[in-house]
């Protein structure tokens, strides 16, 4: 019989594991180049960790140059004392290890019908990988969060016009002030055991586990406490969907969602030879504790059998047992 293409999680020493991190037989699907805008290959999506080179890229504008030298991000705002931190200080302090996946809003855009405008991602931009960095808590708290505080303003070193012709404007993006001070919305300079890459983030950026990829804003330069919700770009022009009622509401936490990974489309399979059929679940409120599996197009239903050990904010991954009969 075939074997589940499934690795197990195990623990976080799988980013010490080069075969993992660094594989040399794919390289990421290009959506666009200016900006870069890539998706991971299916295949390097089987296993539990995705390689930081097949990571999928998601860039508004390019990439900024930023060197830990010269690094520094401020907090301020509806705060009572402003608070500076650089690189240095940074790296010094404990550092928190947190698997977590990110999914881009725009994954799988290719599938709908009608068409609509954006990237067409297909199955490839969702990854996930081990971050390290410090929680931003701590740091809200040392600058003393105003009573009237709402939300926290999240500015990245990238800067460009969104559309044809508009003005310059920086990527920017706010949370919740609850979700800011989550203890695992992190201040993150390590990606699977490894500095961050330009494409990802260098020298530090944010992540929010469990919602989408815009809110975990790359190359950060500055967070500003806010007395009224912000109203920029990427936070209302961008990233907002209508409800069933016609009104529109920002993109925040993932969706229940799920894929399979093997076999992928098109894949000639012998019959009468069992095989395992897999793929990863997910979900931006919580752990998937079951995965329900039709191979006679929903007629029937059994429950796939599932990795018991994902860690932290990761996917899960699940396989089936199946003999393909015609």
């Amino acid at each position: 019989m075939t074997l589940c293409t499934c690795s197990k999680a195990g623990s976080t020493t799988v980013a010490a594991d080069p075969i993992r991190t660094r594989p040399d037989n794919f390289e990421l699907r290009s959506i666009d180049l200016e900006p870069v805008v890539a998706e991971t290959p299916l295949p390097a999506l089987r296993p539990w960790l995705t390689p930081t080179p097949l990571f999928y890229i998601r860039n508004h504008f390019e990439v900024p140059e930023l060197e830990v030298d010269d690094w520094s991000l401020t907090i301020e705002g509806a705060v009572d004392t402003p608070v500076k931190l650089d690189y240095s200080s940074l790296v010094r302090l404990p550092k928190k290890t947190l698997p977590a996946m990110l999914e881009c809003a725009g994954n799988n855009r290719s599938d709908l019908s009608p068409k609509v405008p954006g990237n067409p991602f297909q199955d490839g931009a969702v990854s996930n990988a081990i971050w390290g960095g410090a929680p931003l808590k701590p740091f809200l708290q040392q600058a003393g969060l105003s009573p009237n505080a709402v939300e926290v303003l999240f500015e990245g070193g990238d800067e460009g016009a969104p559309v044809p012709g508009g003005k310059t404007v920086k990527y920017q993006r706010s949370l919740p002030l609850q979700v800011a001070l989550h203890p695992d919305t992190l201040l993150v300079y390590e990606m699977n055991g490894e500095t961050l890459t330009p494409d990802h983030g260098y020298p530090v950026r944010l992540i929010v586990p469990r919602w989408y990829g815009m809110a975990s804003v790359k190359w950060l330069t500055s967070i500003r406490v806010l007395e009224a919700p912000f109203v920029g770009f990427f936070q209302t022009d961008r990233y907002v969907i209508e409800d069933d009622a016609g009104i529109e509401q920002q993109l925040a936490q993932m969706q229940v969602k799920s894929f399979v990974s093997w076999p992928e489309h098109e894949t000639s399979l012998p019959v009468g030879q069992p095989i395992a059929a897999s793929g990863m679940a997910w979900s931006g409120t919580g752990p998937i504790r079951r995965v329900d599996v039709s191979i006679d197009g929903g007629e029937t239903w059994q429950d796939a059998h599932m990795d018991e050990s994902s860690l932290g904010y990761s996917w899960q991954e699940w396989h089936i047992d199946w003999t393909p009969e015609e």
